[in-house]
């Protein structure tokens, strides 16, 4: 675990479920409109916009991947509060690659969820529990305060391997966590470590794309 990580309490099941979007993954799916290069969610008020030559990955589809990467343990949880809204990938649906760079959005009520009241508790409650995910987890940096979309977040890069069939991949993402009221926002924008840095700037366009609805 990287010593700029507290550790304030342990990690529980159900935050697991939402730390799978900081790998590109999540675990339950929502229906949003998407019009050209722009998705955009009416329920949860956001939208983000994707490069031409990326692609939207159906909410279901990203999901049912997720679940399966998950540990057992965490797998079979049934009451997952985080839901996926949308994935973008470099790649398009069904193409056979190992793995591809990406940024998923996944929303969660935390209202039921005490001790996650600040976006520091929040963003920290799901970077633990990515520790637990990821082997040789750890984060590149200090979190930093930075805006997006009208609102305030946190941003942090961090490494890991993540498991895959035919053996682990070594991949570099960035988290961004935002708190609008009672409701968590996570963003991450991930790909293989070795593609990281050619695709940085890209994965920071996406993010900076991120857009709150009135």
């Amino acid at each position: 675990m990287a010593s700029l990580l507290p550790r304030l309490r342990p990690a529980h099941p159900w935050h697991g479920l939402l730390a799978a979007a900081l790998l590109g993954l999540s675990t339950m799916a929502a229906a949003g409109t998407i019009r050209g290069d722009i998705f955009r969610d009416e329920e949860h008020r956001i939208q983000i916009k994707k490069p031409a030559a990326w692609h939207f990955v159906p909410a279901d589809q990203a999901s049912s991947r997720a679940r399966g990467a998950l540990p057992e343990d965490v797998r079979g949880e049934q009451a997952a509060p985080a839901t996926l809204l949308v994935a973008v990938s470099e790649s398009p649906p069904g193409a056979q690659v190992r793995y591809p760079a990406r940024v998923t959005l996944a929303v969660e009520d935390l209202t039921s969820q005490p001790g996650v009241q600040s976006l520091e508790a929040y963003a920290q409650a799901n970077l633990r529990t990515l520790d637990t995910l990821l082997e040789d987890f750890k984060l590149e940096g200090r979190s930093e305060r930075v805006k997006a979309g009208g609102m305030s977040a946190l941003r942090v890069e961090y490494t890991g391997r993540v498991a895959r069939p035919g053996g682990s991949v070594a991949i570099r993402g960035i988290a961004l966590h935002f708190l609008r009221g009672q409701t968590g926002y996570a963003i991450a924008a991930v790909t293989r470590a070795e593609d990281f840095a050619a695709r940085r700037a890209t994965l920071l366009q996406i993010l900076g794309s991120v857009n709150f609805l009135p």
